[in-house]
């Protein structure tokens, strides 16, 4: 069976690696005493897969982990074992039990939805009127240039700040950061994903609407 978990990240967990955030997953699983499957080989590990990685510095409310078990357990007893085991700066929202046939959220997910709070913030809803926006980096030793404006979807004003949905996941990725270098913005921001989304027909879905 695959239990999809959402969870989020506070401020005060924000800047624990992708890496430590497996710990903290390994050890609050065996805490909540969940029956988990393991890969095989030497070194046996539980069969997590989270959704998307979070950058270093990044809150977020909608983070997603599918969780392969043993056997079926509810996904209210799921999420009471686990809430009780995860630390406290990892909120945790819902549990959903899926079919083992469905397709991972790593490979499913198509989109991210951020919101940025800085003092620049007119400079990101000028996106919307700009032809392109081009970033430039360093790849192999050569400098590359790319435009991300067809990788994003929206662009808006809300009460926390400036919300903007682009590409993410394996097939195309733009990261907060990548955004900001684009502007030429060096100021201080504070960034926050909202949530992760799977593009279906048109709409968007999150993780846990897989079937």
């Amino acid at each position: 069976m695959i239990t999809c978990v959402k969870f989020g990240k506070d401020s005060s967990a924000a800047f624990v690696s992708h890496l430590d955030l497996i710990r903290v997953f390994e050890r609050a699983m065996r805490r909540a005493s969940l029956p988990l499957s393991f890969t095989q080989g030497f070194s046996p590990r539980p069969k997590m897969v989270f959704a998307h990685a979070l950058g270093v510095g990044i809150t977020s409310s909608g983070e997603y982990l599918d969780v392969t078990l043993e056997k079926e357990l509810p996904s209210e007893v799921i999420f009471q074992r686990l809430k009780e085991a995860l630390p406290e700066h990892f909120p945790l929202y819902d549990v959903v039990n899926l079919p083992d046939s469905v397709t991972p959220a790593m490979a499913a997910i198509t989109h991210a939805s951020y919101v940025f709070q800085n003092q620049e913030e007119e400079r990101l809803l000028e996106i919307n009127f700009l032809d392109s926006l081009i970033y430039t980096r360093t790849k192999k030793g050569k400098v590359v240039a790319e435009d991300l404006k067809p990788h994003i979807s929206l662009i808006e004003k809300t009460a926390s700040g400036v919300r903007i949905i682009a590409r993410a996941g394996s097939q195309k990725n733009v990261r907060p950061s990548a955004i900001l270098s684009a502007l030429e913005i060096s100021a201080q921001t504070r960034i926050h994903r909202e949530d992760i989304y799977i593009e279906k027909e048109g709409c968007f879905i999150t993780p846990l609407m897989r079937s």
